[in-house]
Parts: C-alpha cells; structure tokens; sequence
C-alpha cells in the first residue's frame, strides 16, 4: 500500500536575495512523520504548466508535490525533457509518472478539503495560497508553449 502524504506547512518566503518570491512547503509523511521540504519559487506552477502542458493549478500543483517525494521511492527515475516532446506528450508522461508514484509508492493529499462552506474549505486547505496565487489558462499555456518550443527551434537546442 502507497504511503500517504500531507501538506503540513506553507510559508510565503524568498531566496536568500529577496528576488525570487517562493513558498517553502512541508510535506509529511502519515505513518511516521518523517518530513520533506520543498522551496517553491512562485512562478513554478504556470512554468510546470506550460512545460508539460498541464491544464489546471490543482493539475500542476498535484504533479511538483509528487515530484517532490518520487525521489525517495525512486532515486534514480529519470525525469523526462518535457521540451523534446509535444504538449499532449509531455503531458501524459508527466500524469503517468505521477500515477505511477500514487499507485506504487505514495499519495500526496492535494485536494481540497470537503467542508460546507467556501470559507470554510478554504481555511482548512493549507494549498490555497498557492491556488489563489495563480490560474492555469489552458489556452494561454498552450499559446505560451508554442512560443517557447519555437524559441528552442530557432535557437537550435
């Protein structure tokens, strides 16, 4: 049976430069407590996004916290190159290997929480800094990727 994780902890933070806005995050583990950190950079959500073609926050926060503990089950898994495939590619790829984490290894618990109220939902829901922060646009992520990919084609990378 996969390991459950939780979000334990957000906190809004920064580089040690103050340039890069960041949220330090903490996952623990149910069984054991055992805890992992994850420093954050803000704009990685829409980046993870648009490099795998993701469409939704919930989607692309759901894929950077299970990337964040794969390692531990599977150290050395490599991590596909979203950027040397198609968008639909990517995309599956990057699900799949998040599928293969919940089923094999462990469960991250993203969702948020069941409550009667939006208020209510949204004071348990240690993610919602994160989900209020930024709205994935499928339509602007698949326009933004085609910019990039065509900037790789033309840089020759």
């Amino acid at each position: 049976m996969p390991d459950s994780w939780k979000v334990t902890e957000v906190i809004n933070t920064a580089d040690e430069s103050g340039r890069i806005e960041a949220w330090e995050i903490t996952l623990t583990r149910v069984a054991d407590g055992v805890t992992v950190g994850v420093f954050l950079p803000k704009v990685a959500i829409e980046s993870a996004a648009v490099a795998c073609g993701l469409a939704s926050t919930d989607e692309a926060i759901d894929m950077l916290m299970h990337r964040a503990v794969h390692p531990i089950y599977e150290p050395n898994l490599p991590e596909p190159n979203p950027w040397q495939m198609s968008a639909d590619e990517a995309r599956a790829a990057v699900l799949e290997r998040v599928e293969r984490c919940k089923r094999d290894h462990a469960t991250v618990e993203t969702t948020v929480p069941k409550a009667r109220t939006a208020a209510a939902r949204k004071a348990a829901d240690v993610l919602a800094p994160l989900r209020s922060h930024v709205r994935i646009d499928p339509v602007k992520v698949a326009a933004v990727r085609l910019e990039q990919q065509r900037a790789l084609l033309q840089s020759g990378a």
